[in-house]
């Protein structure tokens, strides 16, 4: 393929990552809220929505104990495996029967279905209009068509042709308003960079790892055929020791053993054949994915090898590599922009912005904090705006609690109020004895907010300071923290970080002064700085590298960083605008 094919892939998993793919969450998203769910979850839970996917993943389970009128035997099973297990989770019950009422959704967000899922949720879990129906079973299909399946990572220009029009017009018949977004994606230059990024990410790697699981168990098949080979020949061995002792009292019983280790010889080669045959298999559903996963890798080694995947699995070697590769390597790519959305009634000034700050919830949705409005803005994860929540003081920071709380510090009332994003409730207020709070983070389930040379390390349950630790002179105003330690800045160059195992303060000078950061998921940090770049600094505090991935080069100042474990996004909240990260 030459470089125009790559482009033309380019443009065209663009299009399926940036406008498809949040159109699909929108559709699927208003489609379950009109029915009467407030959330994915309740939706998947509901008994008529478990028994249709069921009998979409299941062959031949056709009585149910719940609702058997509506079993329907399918030949054709479109919901794969990796997809139903991460929707759902087993809980045994009573009875040998196998029935959908034995599962239970898991606590999965929009943000974790990719177009395939939704697609297949959308045409057979809600009553769509029939342009509706034509536009999401036409589009799942383009995506498998010329994306899941393409290995060679190009587009040649008649199937192009051919795919825009039809591509377009059914994203416009989901959403009127994503015509500029596709004009824009028709005329964009390639990033070979960006493109292998999102190649890895449509590429259907998921069915040809079940392929591989396939061909691995009828792999073990036949060894564990060898095996009983093995011992046959063994036992043949065994026989001629004991015929040849006596050989010259019966050479023709000599002879018949000799035959009988020929036939067991020939059917073990036949066994090994067999063998061969399979891991040619396995090299041949590998060879379609040219970034191969390491653990694949692996996989394939230990079956030429004749080692199970249960060896795999308990092998410690395997294991401390895999702890290994949890690390990031400093001013590595780990992330590339997902979504981009303009905050609503914003009419600061920059200098009176520095507290205006975005966080993305463990539920997917947008908390902002507006230092002027003295409110809380709460957006969907397409970006549209839910609400307004309004504060009783300025708010410097905010941080995420679990699923749906965030927690605002208000200085200028020496207190911590904690919301319930999705009522709109508070869920209590913490008022300080000691005077300004500022920047605040979570740690161990506890919350840590940054006082004049302190820091407070304060219970969110019982409202008790469960430790003080002294910072020295300086106010702790940016915070973030992780299990191993807390990061924090006092308005210098200087990034400090301490340790919960010594107790002790350590720092480092970066290039410029950091205005904000957040913890990685390896406990390694990004720090935006003021000269508008992000520093990766590693979880230990004492070595950086600036991040060169697009989109995280040169930031609008002020703006602000977060990073969701959850969700795996990395949120940049600027002046006018918030802008999410997917992290690979």
């Amino acid at each position: 393929m030459d470089r125009e094919d790559r482009r033309r892939f380019f443009v065209i998993g663009s299009v399926f990552l940036e406008v498809v793919t949040p159109v699909f969450r929108r559709q699927l998203e208003n489609n379950y809220r009109k029915a009467g769910f407030s959330c994915l979850q309740d939706f998947l839970n509901n008994q008529p929505v478990v028994h249709t996917l069921f009998h979409l993943n299941h062959r031949y389970t056709w009585y149910c104990c719940v609702d058997s009128p509506n079993c329907i035997a399918r030949q054709q099973l479109p919901l794969y495996n990796y997809q139903w297990k991460l929707l759902y989770t087993e809980n045994p019950g009573p009875g040998n029967h196998h029935c959908h009422c034995k599962y239970t959704a898991k606590p999965v967000h929009l943000d974790e279905l990719d177009i395939t899922l939704m697609g297949l949720i959308l045409v057979n879990c809600f009553t769509l209009g029939p342009a509706e129906e034509q536009a999401v079973r036409s589009l799942r299909q383009y995506k498998n068509d010329y994306l899941s399946h393409n290995t060679n990572c190009g587009i040649t220009e008649p199937k192009y042709n051919s795919l825009w029009p039809d591509l377009t017009y059914h994203v416009l018949q989901l959403d009127p308003t994503r015509q500029s977004d596709l004009e824009d994606m028709k005329n964009r230059p390639l990033d070979e960079q960006l493109c292998k990024q999102y190649y890895i990410h449509l590429l259907d790697a998921n069915k040809r790892f079940e392929e591989i699981g396939d061909s691995l168990q009828e792999m073990n098949t036949s060894v564990q055929g060898i095996s009983t080979s093995v011992h046959g020949i063994n036992t043949s061995l065994q026989g001629i020791g004991w015929n040849l002792h006596g050989l010259e009292r019966s050479v023709q019983g000599g002879n018949t053993t000799l035959q009988g280790l020929e036939r067991s010889v020939q059917g073990g080669n036949t066994t090994l054949q067999e063998m061969n045959s399979s891991i040619q298999t396995i090299n041949t559903a590998v060879q379609g994915i040219p970034v191969m996963n390491d653990a694949i890798q692996k996989l394939v080694y230990y079956a030429e090898k004749g080692v199970t995947g249960t060896c795999i699995r308990q092998n410690p070697n395997i294991q401390s590599k895999r702890q290994e590769r949890k690390s990031y390597k400093l001013g590595q790519d780990i992330f590339y922009q997902h979504l981009q959305f303009t905050v609503q009634h914003v009419h600061c000034t920059k200098r009176f912005c520095i507290g205006n700050k975005a966080v993305k919830t463990d539920a997917g949705q947008v908390a902002y904090i507006h230092w002027d409005n003295l409110s809380i803005d709460i957006y969907n994860t397409d970006g549209s705006h839910v609400d307004t929540i309004p504060l009783q003081g300025q708010p410097w920071d905010i941080t995420v609690v679990n699923n749906s709380t965030v927690a605002v510090t208000l200085p200028a009332c020496n207190s911590i109020d904690i919301w319930n994003i999705h009522n709109k409730q508070k869920v209590k207020s913490i008022q300080l004895s000691i005077p300004c709070c500022f920047g605040i983070t979570t740690t161990n389930s506890k919350l840590v907010v940054g006082c004049w040379g302190i820091l407070l390390i304060i219970d969110p349950q019982t409202e008790k300071v469960e430790k003080t630790i002294d910072t020295g002179y300086y106010l702790p105003n940016r915070l973030c923290g992780s299990d191993d330690g807390i990061f924090y800045t006092e308005g210098n160059y200087y990034l400090y970080h301490y340790s919960h195992s010594n107790n002790k303060i350590s720092k480092v000078k970066l290039p410029s002064q950091p205005c904000d950061m957040t913890i990685l998921q390896d406990g390694s940090v990004y720090v935006l700085c003021e000269d508008r770049s992000v520093q990766h600094v590693s979880s230990d505090g004492k070595k950086y590298t600036q991040v060169t991935t697009k989109g995280l080069t040169s930031l609008e100042y002020p703006s602000k960083i977060s990073y969701n474990p959850v969700q795996r996004k990395l949120v940049i909240s600027a002046l006018n605008s918030i802008t999410v990260f997917q992290q690979y």
